[in-house]
């Protein structure tokens, strides 16, 4: 008798704990539902939001689509008494918040850059490491790649520091060195001018002398020109009768635009000769 009513009283136990269970399944699950459906509700309003401030929607638009896809599919699931979980849908929505949490940043982000660009670049400044930044930053949000924006944007403020203080280096230096050179002019200028007349003094009397030196000098380079030519000529010769390295022909070429060029050098030294005496006459 005792075993039975220890049996009955482990029965009853076993079916209240399952129901309880199921009750609290149930309630989770309904729990469940509500959530994805509230969450839903919300993306809509974070999509509208997103277009009315102009930003790109399409990774947004994707995960509302497949959060409404897996909603359908639970409930038709639920309606056909099988097994369903709502909760599949929920991260979608985490992700559409994310999403458009990274989007408001980056714009915050964006808006302060262009009001320090604004501010620290002038005109003369070479900004095209830090334009670059910047289109590089507006293809990410046009791509809704909103995450990556903010590592630009640190390196564009960083860009903006170096760009900035190496102009103001520069320029310290500019007007350090103007002032250098306007008081060096101020204090020796006598001096200056007093040695540029002597020195076109100095030129006017020798200019023919270096004239006649400049046409020695001329000279000097044909001749041994015309020396390294000739012994050009007579390493051919000997290529051609004595060792037979080369054919009649090459040697007959050879030779002959050789000698062309010791004519042309014969013909341009007596004129220099002549010119170095005409200048001799006129001095």
């Amino acid at each position: 008798m005792k075993r039975w009513l220890f049996l009955c009283i482990f029965v009853f136990l076993i079916s209240f704990t399952s129901a309880q269970i199921n009750a609290s399944l149930s309630s989770n699950a309904t729990n469940y539902e509500i959530q994805a459906k509230s969450c839903i509700n919300e993306s809509y309003h974070i999509l509208k939001n997103m277009q009315e401030n102009n930003f790109s929607v399409l990774r947004v638009n994707d995960s509302l689509k497949q959060a409404l896809t897996l909603y359908d599919s639970q409930s038709v699931l639920k309606d056909k008494k099988k097994k369903y979980d709502f909760s599949i849908v929920i991260p979608y929505c985490d992700e559409i918040k994310n999403i458009t949490e990274d989007a408001d940043n980056a714009r915050d982000e964006i808006i302060v850059l262009e009001r320090v660009y604004s501010i620290s670049i002038e005109s003369g400044m070479n900004s095209s490491s830090i334009d670059s930044l910047i289109l590089e930053i507006n293809q990410e949000m046009t791509n809704e790649r909103y995450e990556k924006v903010d590592p630009l944007v640190q390196k564009a403020h960083s860009e903006i520091t170096r760009v900035t203080s190496e102009y103001t280096t520069l320029g310290i230096f500019y007007d350090s060195t103007t002032k250098g050179i306007k008081s060096f002019l101020k204090e020796n200028w006598i001096w200056i001018v007093s040695s540029l007349v002597f020195l076109i003094i100095l030129y006017w009397i020798y200019r023919k002398t270096i004239r006649r030196w400049k046409v020695r000098r001329k000279i000097e380079k044909l001749n041994l020109r015309k020396k390294t030519l000739k012994d050009m000529i007579m390493a051919t010769q000997k290529d051609y009768f004595n060792l037979g390295k080369i054919s009649e022909n090459t040697f007959s070429v050879r030779t002959k635009k050789l000698a062309e060029l010791v004519r042309d050098i014969d013909r341009q030294i007596p004129l220099l000769e002549e010119e170095i005496m005409k200048l001799k006459r006129k001095v």
